[in-house]
């Protein structure tokens, strides 16, 4: 086997030429279908971390295959290189890699079982904008699974797709939107069935940042991400368990007319002391407690509350009820939320 040192850095690879050498490893494939045909797309990383995406038509697939499995390590020779386009790019490389009948693929002996994770910061996300004008690229996300909604069938494209919606919560309090699709919602699925009341860590490859009633949401590249639950590789296991609060479980979550609704982290409240009103006066110390009460009366002389919005709780401003640009009548009100920096429905009391 040849030394690291002949293999050419991801980072190195250009357009003009196409005698490059590669040493890389297989993240993640999938059959994709396009108006040109089925293509075959690969996500590969390098030593040194470095990831870009490759593709290859139907013909070349199962020889692709074969050489190239998942998580193992191979050696591709004589590739193109073209520029990375399309509304979303697999990887932040500017390049996308096109194997060919005259492309060289081979197994390697290399072994290395690291992940080459590029997980992204829930505060970057958050700031990401619809707006923006460079292209977005997919990314990896990890958090603990918070408000898990039931799965839906629902039709979508002219199909009956499943669905499921959650939060993922990371290791600082931060939370994301999250809404995936198809395969994914049957994983969790399947995951939920054979291990209830567990917490839920997620861990999705390739996810995509979307952008739904004003708010950012992760959701599934189509067959583009993957998803690991609970997931016990060395590289992410410290992680995990930074995640994991064996305080909060996941317990049903039921509306006044009884029926399951969705899932949510919750507190246990059979165990927490009934306590009196003198004793919560007289207290000094933070603990989950009940008080059994009647209300006397309730204050309308101060503004006590507000209106504000679902996802940061900021104070919104109503908007009226005829949309003056288009001259139309709203069908339900509409406020401004100038966190989300959008026209929202999705408020309530604070």
């Amino acid at each position: 086997m040849s030394t690291m040192t002949t293999f050419h850095p991801l980072t190195k690879l250009r357009h003009f030429k196409n005698h490059w050498r590669v040493q890389v490893k297989c993240l993640h494939s999938w059959r994709q279908n396009t108006a040109f045909g089925d293509t075959f797309e690969i996500v590969l990383a390098d030593q040194w971390g470095k990831k870009i995406q490759a593709s290859c038509k139907r013909t070349l697939m199962y020889r692709v295959q074969r050489e190239l499995r998942l998580g193992k390590w191979g050696v591709i020779e004589n590739m193109q290189m073209t520029p990375a386009g399309g509304k979303y790019k697999t990887t932040s490389h500017k390049y996308k890699m096109s194997i060919s009948d005259e492309t060289m693929v081979r197994g390697s002996d290399l072994t290395d079982d690291r992940l080459f994770l590029s997980l992204a910061n829930y505060e970057d996300i958050q700031k990401a904008t619809s707006k923006s004008k460079e292209v977005p690229y997919l990314i990896d996300v990890i958090g603990r699974v918070h408000e898990l909604g039931n799965i839906q069938t629902v039709k979508a494209q002219g199909e009956d797709r499943k669905r499921v919606e959650f939060r993922l919560i990371d290791s600082q309090g931060n939370d994301l939107a999250c809404c995936l699709w198809g395969s994914y919602a049957e994983q969790i699925e399947a995951f939920i069935d054979e291990c209830k009341d567990r917490t839920i860590i997620c861990l999705i490859r390739c996810a995509k940042i979307n952008f739904f009633r004003g708010e950012v949401q992760i959701t599934n590249a189509f067959d583009a991400s993957r998803m690991y639950l609970n997931p016990t590789e060395p590289e992410v296991l410290e992680l995990t368990e930074r995640l994991s609060d064996h305080h909060l479980q996941l317990a049903p979550f039921e509306k006044s007319n009884g029926k399951k609704d969705r899932k949510r982290i919750t507190y246990d409240w059979n165990d927490a002391e009934i306590r009196s009103i003198s004793e919560i006066i007289d207290g000094n110390q933070v603990e989950i407690c009940k008080i059994i009460c009647t209300i006397e009366a309730i204050d309308t002389d101060w503004a006590w509350f507000y209106i504000g919005c679902n996802r940061h709780s900021k104070r919104v401003i109503k908007l009226p009820k005829i949309d003056y640009e288009n001259m139309t009548k709203l069908d339900k009100p509409m406020f401004r939320c100038e966190v989300c920096n959008a026209n929202i429905t999705n408020v309530g009391p604070k």
